[in-house]
């Protein structure tokens, strides 16, 4: 019995599934290994993104005469950087603490009365209701807070491997790209070269980019909460910032608090125009200022971002969020990079006429 032929339509189909099939399995194994590895994988993540943020400063003492110690210097200058703005917040929530207590305190007593008037009718019992709710949830809050202790410590275990990573790719930085080229075929190196400085510069590009889109959010969003006169309004603009390097997810955060924070200080009239400024702001950014900018330093459509921020958290959680963009640039830098290499190759080949070997045609 002859068995018909499988259509060419099909065996195409069928190709590319076991293809796809593949990758897809390539990618879990690629994965499962990241995330047994997480301790050291995210702290050389964290290191390598924040390297291009620093490596200008470590340069600029070399240049200065400050050689040997340019990149302990440039990694105290990024400490100095990060405690300022941790402790600019700090001061400003305890100075302003008592004020924004009662400030709480006052609206949540509101938002009660409210919800026990017309329409809602709702019968709240500030004291009984609440003890029995904390008491009812305090098995779930303590395992909370079990996992967030353990979670914690690994932050601060990823931090403390990050450190020293991100100096010695600060004091070490050529000589260890040199040592990476060496692991490859000599016929390979050149590729590999132009495929991880592509990457570098891409990284970069996305660092800064970001940090101008984070600090333009902050200053329009802090001018607005500064003449709301709502409290903590320089804090908050610096946690905006700091909250923009975590695309679309740490913004909308950082804004949400934002808005809480006026709400609680002046009541729902003052809310309702901080969220307008705070999606006012989030809305010209997303809309004009993002694609301008990053249009130049990552070439990525809005929705592979957001795909990638994502999978991140879902995967590593807040580090992987904020780790999500640029590794996916990295490695879209990197396919491209190779692809390009390749096609050049190809064209750069003699093109063999029939019956005629490619050496001959000279």
């Amino acid at each position: 019995m002859r068995v018909p032929p499988v259509p060419a339509n099909l065996d195409r189909a069928a190709s590319w599934a076991w293809r796809l099939l593949a990758c897809g399995a390539a990618a879990a194994v690629v994965l499962a290994l990241l995330w047994y590895v997480r301790v050291i994988v995210l702290p050389s993540m964290i290191a390598l993104t924040i390297a291009p943020a620093l490596t200008p400063v470590a340069r600029l003492l070399r240049r200065s005469g400050l050689r040997r110690p340019a990149a302990a210097v440039a990694l105290l200058f990024g400490f100095a950087v990060v405690a300022g703005l941790v402790t600019i917040v700090t001061a400003s929530v305890l100075a302003q603490y008592d004020e924004l207590a009662e400030s709480v305190e006052s609206a949540t007593e509101d938002v009660i009365d409210r919800l026990e008037d017309e329409p809602f009718n709702l019968s709240l019992d500030q004291s009984t209701d609440l003890d029995a709710s904390l008491r009812d949830s305090w098995g779930s809050i303590s395992g909370y807070l079990v996992r967030g202790l353990e979670t914690g410590a690994s932050l601060i275990a990823g931090i403390l491997l990050a450190i020293p990573l991100l100096y010695f790719v600060l004091r070490d930085g050529p000589a260890l790209w040199s040592w990476i080229l060496r692991r490859f075929a000599p016929e390979n190196r050149p590729s590999a070269d132009r495929a991880g400085r592509h990457a570098w510069m891409l990284l970069a590009g996305f660092v800064r980019g970001t940090a101008l889109i984070a600090a333009i959010d902050a200053l329009f969003i802090g001018i607005g909460l500064w003449l709301l006169d709502v409290p903590l309004a320089f804090a908050l603009a610096v946690l905006v910032f700091l909250g923009a390097f975590v695309p679309y997810v740490g913004a909308f955060f950082t804004g949400l608090l934002a808005v809480l924070v006026a709400f609680a200080d002046g009541g729902w009239e003052i809310a309702l125009a901080a969220l307008a400024i705070v999606v006012a702001v989030q809305f010209v950014e997303g809309t004009f200022l993002q694609p301008i900018i990053q249009s130049r330093t990552v070439d990525l459509h809005p929705a592979v971002i957001l795909l990638a921020v994502a999978g991140g958290a879902s995967l590593f959680g807040i580090l992987g969020a904020y780790l999500a963009v640029p590794v996916t640039a990295v490695v879209f830098a990197i396919v491209a990079s190779v692809g390009e290499e390749s096609a050049a190759t190809e064209d750069a080949a003699p093109v063999a006429v029939a019956g005629v070997p490619s050496h001959a045609q000279d």
